[in-house]
């Protein structure tokens, strides 16, 4: 089968080498992101989402159906009601590998539109990845708060592999973290001292590759910023609670090297958000590029189509220079 713009959802989601994934491409703790949906081709889930270029998309599933039809294992439960989706590398050429975090307001995770095309490429170029599906917002999380369940997750996904790490061949402490929008978020906390993988005895990752990431939800407005505060955070959150969730406030000295990209025509993100991400770094002394692309929207994921063409070969080559920095 070859993934094309009239490929439905139902077909994708029906493929046999696919049964590992149970319909997680696009992952949501209520279950239901595909329904009502399954007819939609990529071309049409594209005009609902003008940024999920379906190229992409169907790049990302080719070299995940190769994976899958090598007849292994690339699905791993990590802890309970989170997933590890593994691409190797046909040819590695680099020490690190990649967990992805694909972005969805913490109401989903859109892997197979954010995370899986960037994995394709990143074997492409010869890196190794493993892609995340961590816990999304559930009733309960609007009165408890949702966090920090994701960085729990994270934080399982990487001992998986580190107890596997002969399976996968790896070394787990050479790793580098990505996210998109709100994974983005997740990816930046993790970082952080106090919430991020020292808080959970981990090494901190080589890097970060942050795609029009949220950096916390201090510069949100509307109602929209309301139900994100308290699916994430809870009903009961305060400022206080924001302020520790916002990435911009925790960096500190132990912070890793940041590969920041945007485009300056995001609706979704504040502008502000980069902003004051780019001001903590350079205040903490720690190395970054902050690149900002004229178009692209949000959500462009690997973005082929965008003024972003290109941005995961030169977030590698920014790892590269930055491997040892402190």
């Amino acid at each position: 089968m070859e993934f094309t713009k009239s490929t439905r959802l139902k077909d994708i989601l029906n493929l046999p080498c696919f049964r590992q994934m149970n319909g997680q491409f696009i992952a949501s703790s209520t279950g239901d992101w595909f329904q009502g949906k399954e007819e939609l081709s990529l071309a049409e889930l594209q005009q609902q989402n003008p940024t999920w270029y379906w190229e992409d998309v169907a790049y990302g599933l080719t070299r995940l159906r190769e994976i899958a039809l090598g007849g292994g294992r690339y699905v791993y439960p990590v802890g309970e009601g989170a997933c590890l989706i593994h691409l190797p590398a046909k040819n590695r050429r680099y020490k690190d590998y990649a967990i992805l975090n694909a972005g969805g307001a913490y109401g989903a995770v859109c892997t197979m539109v954010e995370a899986l095309p960037t994995a394709a490429k990143l074997n492409e170029l010869g890196m190794d990845c493993f892609c995340l599906n961590y816990h999304t917002a559930t009733r309960d999380s609007f009165v408890d708060g949702l966090m920090p369940k994701p960085l729990e997750d994270l934080a399982l996904a990487w001992r998986y592999i580190k107890s596997n790490e002969a399976a996968f061949r790896l070394k787990a402490e050479d790793y580098i973290v990505g996210g998109f929008s709100a994974g983005g978020h997740l990816a930046a906390m993790w970082g952080t001292e106090n919430h991020g993988a020292r808080h959970f005895g981990i090494p901190a990752p080589r890097a970060l590759l942050l795609a029009y990431p949220l950096i916390g939800l201090e510069n949100l407005s509307g109602p929209a910023a309301q139900l994100l505060r308290s699916g994430l955070l809870g009903s009961h959150s305060g400022e206080d609670e924001i302020a520790e969730y916002t990435a911009s406030r925790q960096v500190g000295p132990g912070y890793p090297p940041v590969y920041l990209i945007l485009s300056e025509d995001d609706p979704t993100v504040p502008k502000q958000d980069a902003i004051d991400m780019e001001a903590a770094l350079t205040k903490a002394g720690i190395a970054h590029r902050i690149e900002r692309v004229p178009s692209g929207g949000h959500g462009f994921g690997l973005g082929t189509a965008t003024a972003a063409k290109g941005w995961i070969s030169r977030a590698l080559d920014f790892v590269e220079e930055n491997r040892y920095a402190k």
